[in-house]
């Protein structure tokens, strides 16, 4: 009978032990008093069958193990899932693994080694583990660290190696974007645009692009295709015209259309466009292209589908990888941004073509129709000239002033008809100057002689003429007594009587500048620019009267600017106008005493 102070063995150990080591009687015994950590597993659960006192001492501080629990349970949570695949791989194959290590040290606890036996039937089969376990020696336990220290900085060194990469990969794209969008954008011409866009790679796919379109009728239209390689640009020359988007093409412009304008994919699109396209010669073709993966990505503007691009890549190239999805995104952004820029450009080219043609066929008819009009008037002033001075009989003093006003409205249209004449070849470009150094002193004295009669038949103020009589510009005088006249009849015209009117001339550093100056009936803030526009009338609420056609401002204008110079208006609604003609600076003249 045994102590009841004994260490207490296991009872049920010798039914729970698989044969081999049963039968040797005193096994038991023996593994129990060795100094070495034994264990028994059993099944792929690794449920522990036995563990002697030395093991559990090992694993436990109070030297109790459960039976028929995993023996992994004994361990922490990142020890057990280091032995479990030791205990699988032995269990499995039937092969010993010999002092592995299945516990870390950077957490300062004991490193310990094991080494496993399989029980190996005579079927061949296994299904009980014999564990051996000990504690790792310093030398074993620094060495460990060291490894594990090593495939730490090994880890770490990979990671930087593979965010430089990606940077690297990302600093590449960049750049070649930024090229490639300096290409596009090279020109506004339409033409061109689609050229370049026609042109684009992505550099890890291919060398060449398909581009498709909508034209001018919303119909799918194939861009001719362009190969880098002379050889295959003799095959896709031959398709031209021939290969054209059909509605189920795996690719392109019809794939954006059904797959809601988002990116399709085709790895293998020689299997797919045999099986899409019914025309032997293409499929022909492109198998000698040797074409490979196809990347469509949509051309899109705002909300609207204009187009697709496909790069293609070679039987041989890798496949699409989500970098080259985000750079053939961006490229197809800048090739929409790129066209729709272009059509723009060129929309605004045609218009401007039509309105010139259309204001050059303006300014033809009234030109040829001012030529034609002269003749009759001039016509009907010299009748009225015969009848007037009684050549053809005597004219009562009634029939004097009815041809009176007859001559003033002949008049008055030959004046507009002479502006007409006047726009028409000032637009055209057809006015001669004759620059030279204009005493605007002298200019201005001629303009007032000349329109004395209207001041005074208006009952008007004219307060006088303040210039210094050095002032000289650069200018054709005929030109510039020409816009002074249209200036101050327009003061005549809408300055009631009793008003002032007055003209002054100042030199500047830069120039000379005439000023017209009224206390009219004024000019609306909105219009101030709109009245130098061809057929902009001033109107005269106050009299309820329209004053001339509107073109006396507007050649007054382009007079000056073609004389490098400008005429600008300052007015205030129901308090007066200013109008000043500024004109280059001239060479100083001798002044007359």
């Amino acid at each position: 009978m045994e102590s009841q102070d004994a260490e207490p063995t296991q009872p049920t150990l010798g039914e729970q032990l698989p044969a081999p080591f049963t039968s040797l009687g005193s096994f038991s015994r023996y593994m129990e008093h060795l100094p070495a950590a034994f264990a028994v597993t059993r099944g792929e659960q690794h449920l522990l069958v036995y563990a002697n006192t030395a093991l559990r001492k090992l694993l436990t501080l109070d030297g109790a193990l459960t039976l028929g629990t995993p023996i992994g349970s004994a361990f922490a949570t990142l020890d057990a899932n280091v032995l479990t695949p030791i205990l699988d791989r032995a269990l499995r194959t039937g092969l010993v693994a010999r002092n592995r290590s299945i516990e870390s040290v950077d957490d300062g606890t004991q490193l310990l080694r094991c080494t496993v036996w399989p029980d190996v039937t005579s079927t061949g089969e296994t299904d009980h583990l014999l564990l051996e376990m000990r504690a790792a020696t310093p030398g074993e336990v620094n060495l460990a660290l060291q490894r594990q220290v090593a495939e730490r900085l090994l880890l770490s060194a990979l990671r930087e190696h593979d965010a430089a990469a990606l940077a690297h990969a990302s600093w590449r794209g960049a750049a070649y974007l930024a090229l490639e969008s300096r290409r596009l954008t090279a020109s506004l011409d339409e033409v061109v645009t689609l050229s370049a866009i026609n042109r684009m790679a992505l550099p890890h796919l291919g060398a060449w692009c398909i581009v498709d379109t909508f034209d001018e009728e919303d119909t799918m239209h194939r861009l001719a295709v362009i190969h880098p390689d002379p050889t295959k640009q003799e095959i896709l020359q031959n398709l031209e015209g021939r290969w054209i988007p059909e509605p189920d093409d795996p690719f392109g412009l019809p794939a954006a259309l059904r797959n809601g304008n988002s990116v399709v994919v085709v790895e293998d699109a020689e299997a797919d466009l045999r099986n899409t396209s019914k025309d032997p010669f293409i499929i022909g073709a492109l198998r000698a292209l040797g074409i490979g993966s196809l990347l469509t990505v949509p051309l899109i503007i705002g909300e609207r589908l204009i187009g697709a691009v496909t790069f293609v890549g070679d039987r041989h190239s890798r496949h699409i990888t989500a970098e080259d999805i985000e750079l053939a995104k961006g490229l197809a952004n800048q090739s929409a941004m790129a066209l729709e820029r272009a059509r723009i450009y060129g929309d605004a080219i045609a218009l401007k073509k039509r309105a010139e043609s259309a204001s050059e066929a303006k300014s033809a008819f009234l030109g040829m129709m001012s030529h034609e009009l002269r003749t009759p008037l001039n016509a009907i002033g010299g009748y009225v000239d015969l009848i007037d001075m009684e050549l053809r009989g005597p004219v009562t003093a009634e029939q004097h002033a009815d041809l009176a006003r007859i001559r003033t409205n002949q008049q008055y249209l030959m004046v507009l008809i002479n502006d007409l004449l006047n726009l028409t070849a000032i637009g055209s470009g057809r006015v001669d100057y004759a620059l030279a150094d204009v005493r605007v002193s002298d200019v201005l004295a001629k303009c007032v002689k000349m329109l004395e009669p209207l001041i005074a038949k208006k009952r008007l103020v004219f307060e006088g003429t303040a210039c210094d009589l050095a002032a000289v510009a650069w200018a054709d005088q005929e030109r510039v007594q020409q816009i002074v006249v249209n200036l101050l009849s327009n003061s005549i015209k809408f300055t009631h009587p009793g008003g002032r009117i007055r003209l002054d001339a100042e030199v500047k550093t830069d120039g000379v500048e005439l000023r017209v100056t009224d206390t009219g009936i004024g000019i609306p803030a909105d219009k101030l620019e709109s009245i130098f526009d061809p057929f902009v009338q001033i109107r005269s609420e106050l009299t309820g009267a329209d004053k001339g056609v509107g073109l006396g401002l507007g050649i007054s204008r382009q007079l000056a600017r073609a004389m490098l110079g400008e005429l600008t208006v300052e007015s205030t609604l129901g308090t007066g106008s200013t109008f000043t003609l500024t004109l280059p600076r001239g060479h100083d003249l001798p002044v007359s005493r």
